[in-house]
């Protein structure tokens, strides 16, 4: 039976609900918190024990029971806090029932960051501002975003959360780290808007982050191990967007300036002498750069720029890009070639004529005076007189053939 006693005078402590339950027999009895006026504890004939309150809700004005959770799991304590919750809810017109149902509700409707960065990806398709490459790149991002974060709901989602994989991305590139880092941002920024969250978890990530390495001045590998890694790095590439490769294996054949290489027209090429003629874009007022050169083409060149014909043979440049002014391709994507595969730092595309001028006198035994003439530097002779574009032709071509044989025994 029930312990009338305690029913009078109401549970006040722990040792007195364990001893209501002793007692309790057969049936449902409730016993009162004291002094938590509709805080009730409810035993039921199984000996089940829950905390319950009673209060009349603003939305009905009808009387509600609201089970708050089950002792021993749930305790006193516990209980007596959930109950003050309530009633500072229900001081401010809320019915803590319906309270806790929709936060229910809205924990089973709050999205992944997956399925919110997929929501954000496809806004960014349907505003038209950006190119396919473009929401490629975005898309890349998310995806790396995703194999640490991706599953996880967005309200559970905290800075060290994104800090995690921001590292774990960091310790590959860090450009690409920081780049991944304003999607989340943004990402985060979208599902604030839409009431999911109520801050922004990847903005403080940002001070944490790793400085962007300083690039040493034109970076050059000048081994040929090494070397021959890199060319086979080149060639491995299978996904990367527009002429950059193409440029890069023909840049480490020929050793031009990045803007020269990227803005070659096809008028200049002459296929039946294999040579390249054109006026070097860096030349300006400069007393130490030729304004005219000729870069004899060995045959893998020539073998390249006949495949490459057949894809832009019909326009003016050879690395046409319709979507930019200049219609050739920008010399920063040479850059994001070599970094995408690992090189950032390590060698630039403008380091191709450093390996060149080294390995060309350290493992082919070539005289400086023909490197620095077929660099496009000025070079006198011994009566001060500076050579002409045409003189020593032969001898480049020579030069140039033997380095294009040589790049590929570097490479098996």
């Amino acid at each position: 039976m029930a312990n009338n006693k305690l029913k009078e005078l109401g549970i006040k402590t722990d040792s007195q609900i364990k001893q209501a339950i002793k007692d309790h027999n057969s049936g449902d009895d409730v016993y009162a918190i004291q002094g938590y006026k509709g805080l009730n504890l409810y035993i039921r004939d199984n000996k089940t024990t829950t905390f319950r309150h009673r209060f009349t809700s603003p939305d009905n004005g009808k009387r509600r029971n609201f089970t708050l959770g089950a002792y021993p799991v749930f305790t006193l304590e516990q209980a007596r806090d959930m109950y003050r919750d309530n009633l500072s809810m229900l001081s401010r017109g809320v019915d803590p029932v319906t309270y806790y149902e929709q936060l229910a509700n809205k924990a089973a409707a709050m999205p992944t960051f997956a399925q919110m960065a997929h929501e954000w990806l496809q806004g960014q398709i349907a505003s038209g501002q950006f190119e396919k490459r473009t929401i490629e790149q975005k898309r890349k991002h998310i995806e790396y975003a995703c194999e640490h974060i991706g599953r996880m709901s967005l309200d559970k989602i905290g800075t060290p959360d994104v800090l995690k994989a921001i590292k774990h991305i960091e310790r590959d590139t860090i450009p690409t780290a920081k780049r991944v880092r304003g999607v989340c941002q943004k990402i985060f920024a979208l599902a604030i808007g839409q009431g999911y969250i109520a801050s922004n978890p990847a903005i403080a990530v940002a001070d944490l982050m790793l400085p962007k390495p300083k690039t040493k001045h034109h970076s050059a590998i000048i081994e040929p191990v090494a070397f021959g890694q890199l060319l086979r790095d080149i060639d491995s590439v299978t996904d990367f967007y527009g002429h950059a490769q193409n440029i890069i294996k023909l840049q480490s054949m020929l050793f031009q300036r990045n803007g020269d290489m990227c803005s070659m027209r096809w008028d200049c090429i002459d296929f039946d002498d294999a040579t390249w003629s054109f006026n070097p874009l860096k030349t300006g007022n400069r007393t130490d750069m030729v304004s005219s050169l000729i870069v004899p083409l060995p045959r893998q060149a020539i073998e390249l720029l006949r495949a490459v014909q057949e894809q832009t043979g019909d326009t003016d440049y050879v690395f046409y890009n319709s979507r930019r002014k200049d219609k050739f391709e920008h010399q920063q994507q040479l850059n994001k070639f070599l970094n995408r595969i690992g090189y950032e730092g390590i060698h630039m595309p403008h380091g191709f004529r450093a390996s060149a001028r080294t390995m060309l006198v350290e493992q082919l035994g070539i005289s400086e005076q023909l490197i620095e003439l077929q660099l496009g530097h000025n070079v006198r002779d011994a009566n001060g007189r500076a050579y002409n574009r045409v003189q020593m032709l032969s001898e480049r071509a020579d030069m140039m053939q033997k380095w294009a044989d040589y790049l590929d025994s570097l490479k098996t």
